[in-house]
């Protein structure tokens, strides 16, 4: 009885044990502690909502910019280390710095449409002899657009004229004052033209689906950046923020009342409704894991395709030549 009893004891010893072993080694990791604040600048759009989490957060410093010119000479000086731009400038930024800016992620996919007031075309190859009407003049849009037409058989300057605007808010009011008018718009902008044109206001073409069918990779519109000395000196500060930047994305994605409340108290949009309905279009995302369908090198692949594209339309969309292989980020 004795030996059963010293076996019985022993075996639950050595379950409580395991089970402590395995308890610890299931545990969630703590997420890294940031070393100092981050200086963050964002657009007022997309990738401003995507960062509505970490609005607040005493480790970031975030900038809201109406343009992306604006935040440039910011990110030249040091002033910035993070950024959201359009995706054309992580290249023209990395020309002007001599190498010293690093492509994160693509941040923004494919949220460029066409719409029409009382328009209906299906191909666009209907578009031949129409003008559009857009803003975004020298940036992604632009080089999108002539591109998508182009693998088309058109022209733009000739068999499409394009009537080049200051802002989307100028285009959508174009739109939706001017029977017949098409406008090339991204979200938020598309949702908004939608919901207050409903009846003669519709979308004709998708953007990024038809790059994605034309290409083979999705469009990026929008990407983060970062300066390379704070890559290099404060990696750990960089992937900390990326795990609160995918929870943040993560909880925008769910389009939920609660998100879209937060979004219209950041100042981002107006209407809670609208936001709701512009969520889903704005494709965000973070290419931030080591594998899976979000990696690093799956990012860097889709990025090298857009680089390429937009130099082979013309060289300097990307600041006058391909960036080197050091513009991607591994993660390492």
């Amino acid at each position: 009885m004795k030996t059963k009893k010293f076996i019985t004891v022993v075996t639950m010893m050595a379950v409580i044990a395991l089970l402590l072993f395995s308890g610890c080694g299931s545990e969630t990791p703590e997420p890294a502690e940031i070393s100092e604040p981050i200086n963050v600048a964002c657009l007022n759009g997309p990738t401003g909502m995507g960062m509505v989490d970490l609005m607040g957060n005493e480790n970031y410093n975030i900038e809201v910019f109406q343009s992306p010119t604006d935040a440039v000479p910011k990110i030249i000086s040091g002033e910035i280390d993070v950024a959201c731009l359009p995706s054309n400038m992580a290249a023209v930024l990395y020309s002007k710095t001599e190498g010293q800016v690093v492509c994160v992620s693509p941040m923004v996919m494919g949220m460029l449409q066409i719409l029409g007031n009382n328009v209906d075309f299906s191909e666009i190859t209907d578009l031949k002899g129409q003008t559009i009407v857009s803003s975004g003049q020298g940036g992604t849009p632009e080089y999108v657009l002539q591109y998508i037409l182009e693998a088309n058989g058109l022209k733009m300057g000739e068999d499409v004229q394009v009537e080049w605007l200051a802002s989307h808010a100028d285009v959508n009011q174009k739109l939706l004052s001017e029977e017949g008018t098409i406008a090339m718009m991204p979200e938020p902008f598309v949702s908004t033209a939608l919901a207050q044109g409903a009846g003669s206001v519709k979308g004709l073409f998708g953007m990024g689906e038809i790059w994605e069918v034309t290409t083979g990779q999705g469009l990026p519109m929008g990407v983060l950046v970062a300066r390379r000395d704070f890559v290099e000196n404060r990696g750990s500060d960089l992937k900390a923020m990326l795990a609160d930047l995918k929870s943040s994305i993560d909880d925008v994605n769910t389009a939920s009342d609660e998100v879209a409340q937060k979004i219209v108290e950041a100042g981002f949009l107006g209407n809670a409704d609208i936001t709701k309905a512009a969520i889903p279009n704005c494709n965000l995302c973070l290419f931030s894991e080591a594998d899976g369908e979000y990696s690093f090198s799956q990012g860097a692949d889709m990025m090298k395709l857009f680089n390429q594209t937009l130099f082979d339309l013309n060289p300097q969309a990307v600041g006058g030549a391909l960036p080197g292989d050091d513009l991607y980020y591994t993660g390492e």
